[in-house]
């Protein structure tokens, strides 16, 4: 996939204008090619320094910049070769052409994710930290930034870990018996070998059942608002946003097309999404508009079907006609103001009231009760608390695990032999290894390291 015997150059923080922009050096040309940038030029020892340079074009001499030189000799190096980073003014215009002129001096330009994949080779991090530094670099919440901070520092690894070696070792139990059956080996203590499976899937189980809030926490929560024309799910957009995001009228169709607005819940991005009201209608942008709502409402984490509590029963009807999934709806009486009834939920029994809120977008009352219930379904781990699954990829491997126990243990219970029971304990075992970087092919390696920035 990638070129390892190159020396690689990038340019490491965002696009645009800053205070500070840096470029890093990594492979075994590193010092020399950035020595001769130096002005006066001078090969750079093998030893951690920072130092103050003047940078200089290395033929003409003309000064380019002064820079911050971080000199970090491998293997005590994020990628574990020489690495060497040039800490400039942040102009574009200024690292576009130092990057131009390490390319000509013979470096290349790094591929997205090279720098992590070197350390991943170097044994620097295993392939749960190394993702995990992807995870942080895009987390658009504290909830998130704090969940991949605990893979990056081995939480996950060091949970899979145990988890491995108990694998490993009731393989070997199993394989003893089969290699030495005729040497005197003592029979197989069913019991506690049972028991000691039992623990592996119930750590598993535990697991996979975070996988849930940890998608949440990384990708943040999805949450349409859907319903009938003119039932306020635009004025309950502004509301909640704080800002006239939607347009709001009397008249039915003023949504043509989806809007979408975010906003940050117990350090959670929630992303609400206004919708064209639900009917038959002739004109084509609006009908376009309310197939596209079909599709936010397929997609949505979580469904806010809002009713008219002044029109209740015609705003029910069109949520019986459309039948969203009920286990992800919640219902929301609007307009309580103006039909002071209490719980009118209490008319349609199919509607589950543990799920039903009143409230009117003209007061805050019913708007702090939603947000409350919403802070219900968005879960935060303390920092004390184990790590949860946030890719789906190890959510995968983990289930595959998972599963290779459940017929481990209908094999037990069937008599079958214990041959089986070996191909069930290597195949877990294999796919905890696969979490961690272990047996997979080059293609899974592509697939998670492009989805890096260049400079990572």
């Amino acid at each position: 996939m990638y070129e390892l015997n190159d020396t690689i150059c990038a340019i490491a923080t965002p696009p645009g204008m800053g205070g500070v922009g840096v470029i890093r050096l990594s492979g075994p040309g590193a010092l020399s090619r950035a020595g001769a940038f130096l002005n006066p030029a001078a090969p750079l020892e093998k030893k951690r320094a920072l130092l103050f340079r003047k940078l200089a074009h290395p033929q003409s001499g003309e000064i380019l910049d002064e820079a911050l030189v971080l000199v970090m000799p491998g293997p005590h190096s994020y990628t574990g070769e020489d690495v060497v980073e040039f800490h400039l003014h942040g102009s574009p215009a200024l690292l576009s052409h130092l990057i131009s002129l390490l390319t000509a001096q013979g470096l290349r330009l790094a591929d997205p994710g090279e720098f992590t994949y070197r350390a991943f080779r170097a044994g620097r991090l295993d392939l749960t930290q190394a993702e995990a530094v992807e995870q942080l670099v895009s987390a658009q919440g504290e909830a998130s930034r704090r969940e991949a901070l605990r893979h990056l520092t081995g939480g996950l690894a060091a949970f899979l870990e145990p988890v491995e070696e108990a694998l490993k070792s009731l393989y070997l139990k199993i394989e003893a018996r089969l290699e030495f059956s005729e040497d005197g080996i003592a029979p197989l203590d069913l019991p506690r070998f049972q028991k000691e499976v039992g623990e592996v899937q119930s750590q598993l189980a535990g697991l996979l059942q975070s996988y849930q809030q940890g998608k949440i926490l990384k990708e943040g929560l999805s949450v349409a608002l859907v319903g009938p024309p003119n039932v306020g799910k635009s004025s309950l957009l502004n509301r909640l946003l704080g800002v006239n995001r939607a347009i709001v009228t009397p008249q039915a169709g003023t949504t043509r097309d989806v809007i979408e607005g975010v906003f940050l819940l117990k350090g959670v991005p929630v992303r609400f999404f206004d919708t064209a009201g639900l009917r038959d209608s002739s004109d084509l942008v609006e009908a376009e508009g309310i197939r596209r709502s079909r599709q936010v409402l397929d997609e949505a984490d979580f469904i806010f079907w809002i009713l008219d509590s002044t029109r209740s029963e015609e705003s029910f009807r069109e949520w019986e006609r459309q039948k969203p999934p009920l286990g992800r709806t919640w219902f929301l009486f609007n307009k309580e103001d103006l039909a002071p009834a209490k719980a009118p939920w209490k008319n349609f029994p199919a509607i589950p009231a543990e799920r039903c809120l009143s409230l009117s977008c003209q007061a805050p009352q019913g708007l702090d009760s939603l947000l409350q219930a919403m802070e219900g379904l968005i879960e935060v781990p303390g920092a004390s608390e184990g790590v949860l699954l946030t890719s789906a990829r190890h959510q995968k491997e983990v289930s595959q695990a998972s599963a290779a126990l459940t017929h481990l243990v209908g094999l037990i219970e069937s008599g079958q032999p214990y041959e089986l029971w070996a191909e069930e304990l290597k195949e877990a075992a294999l796919a905890i290894g696969r979490v961690r970087g272990r047996n997979l092919p080059a293609s899974a390696f592509e697939e998670i390291f492009t989805k890096f920035c260049i400079g990572k």
